[in-house]
């Protein structure tokens, strides 16, 4: 008897642990415990829970682009032209970059793939810039040349020139910059151009390389008829003196 009396306990005390987890789980879910039914007004339910609830998506806006193409040029040997010239091309740079940083494009790297299939060339990847500064619309840029093994050498007349036409074009596509002076690893030097050498220090522009333009065409020289007609005579009397 006292066995069957432990047992029902035991059954009694089981059951009531069920039935207080049960009721404590759905208080905490904010459920109602009572026995029947009631009607919850939607104001007091969550607003995932309301009647009309749509979630809302968030849309991805894509980032300004901070970059942007800036001109500058390379240089290339057309056939039906015998000369070098200067060609325009693009390269992306931040929106706020320097001068510097706009002319370092083209130090140190080759033409690409696509431009060297154009048959364009970048002379100034034989050099290094060391710097670029703007005073009063001039741009002075220093620039070292450097050999095969990476150290400092003279450049030949022929790299400085074209190394030359490519900055003065290029510095002048900046807007407010007229011209450039080039110095070489911080020294003053004479620089070629389309007629003669440049005085050191000399302040560079587009028209002191005007053979490089696509467009140059070299002036003729023509003979009035004045001259014409004492060429003529000036025969006509050695043909006299001969007789």
């Amino acid at each position: 008897m006292r066995w069957l009396l432990r047992r029902a306990r035991r059954r009694g005390i089981g059951l009531w642990v069920v039935l207080v987890l049960a009721a404590a789980t759905a208080a905490g879910c904010g459920l109602p415990t009572d026995e029947t039914a009631q009607a919850i007004d939607p104001e007091e339910l969550p607003e995932s829970l309301r009647p009309g609830f749509t979630a809302s998506t968030t849309t991805t806006v894509p980032a300004p682009l901070l970059t942007e193409p800036r001109s500058v040029y390379l240089l290339t040997n057309p056939q039906d032209i015998e000369r070098t010239i200067v060609v325009e091309v693009e390269r992306q740079v931040n929106r706020s970059a320097t001068l510097e940083e706009v002319l370092a494009t083209l130090f140190g790297e080759a033409a690409s793939p696509e431009e060297s299939d154009a048959g364009y060339f970048n002379t100034l990847e034989l050099f290094e810039i060391l710097s670029a500064r703007v005073v009063d619309g001039v741009a002075t840029v220093d620039i070292v040349h450097l050999s095969p093994e990476g150290e400092d050498q003279p450049p030949s007349a022929d790299e400085l020139e074209f190394a030359a036409a490519q900055l003065v074009f290029t510095v002048s596509a900046t807007e407010g910059i007229d011209g450039v002076r080039i110095l070489l690893d911080g020294q003053e030097v004479s620089v070629p151009t389309s007629d003669a050498d440049a005085e050191p220090g000399s302040v560079l522009r587009t028209s002191a390389y005007e053979q490089f333009q696509p467009d140059f065409a070299p002036a003729t020289t023509t003979t009035s008829p004045a001259e014409d007609e004492n060429d003529d005579e000036n025969e006509g009397e050695s043909e006299d003196e001969e007789g």
